[in-house]
């Protein structure tokens, strides 16, 4: 009888063995190990941060350029940009004063580039001429060229006429304003008296 038993669990004891060699090997062979790519945490973070702060550039006659205003200043060392929360950027220039605002923006260092995002407004004051706005959604403000751009869809607002194109260009010094494409006007002439 007891022959007869181990007889029949003979044909276990291999697979007994076999099943305990597989399980060494499974567990002793070393893992592949996939590393993510990790994050540069410099990059993530502001080695300085401003709230509720005024700046200004000045030129080399002492009279300022431009003033930057904003809820928040972010800046980030590793590529020497800032990230700016409700931003206002003012810009002087001979007989005219450009103030432009919107919900965000970044300052590039290299060369000096604002751009501003979310309902940019852009108003024109001169001393003896009736403002005119431009509205966006984002404008790109050169300071050292003295320019502005967007490729964005933009509206001009003025007294007696309006705008609408897709795109600007702008020399702020020179006065000169390039609409891109798709441009659309409107002009009232005045009322004869």
């Amino acid at each position: 009888m007891l022959m007869r038993m181990i007889s029949r669990y003979w044909l276990l004891v291999p697979l007994l063995l076999l099943a305990i060699v597989v399980r060494d090997w499974v567990e002793t062979t070393p893992e592949t190990v996939e590393v993510e790519e990790t994050i540069d945490m410099r990059a993530t973070e502001s080695d300085y941060y401003l709230e509720q702060f005024k700046t200004r550039k000045f030129d080399t006659t002492g009279n300022i350029e431009y003033e930057v205003t904003g809820q928040t200043l972010a800046h980030y060392p590793i590529d020497d940009r800032s990230e700016i929360t409700k931003p206002s950027v003012v810009m002087h220039r001979d007989a005219i004063k450009w103030k432009i605002d919107s919900e965000s923006g970044e300052l590039q260092k290299n060369p000096a580039i604002f751009t501003l995002q979310g309902n940019v407004v852009v108003e024109r004051e001169t001393v003896n001429g009736a403002p005119i706005i431009i509205r966006t959604q984002e404008i790109s403000i050169l300071t050292d060229d003295n320019e502005v751009r967007t490729d964005k869809a933009i509206e001009i607002v003025s007294e007696t006429w309006n705008l609408r194109s897709i795109g600007l260009q702008s020399s702020l010094d020179e006065g000169k304003l390039n609409l891109l494409s798709t441009v659309t006007g409107r002009y009232e002439v005045g009322k004869p008296e």
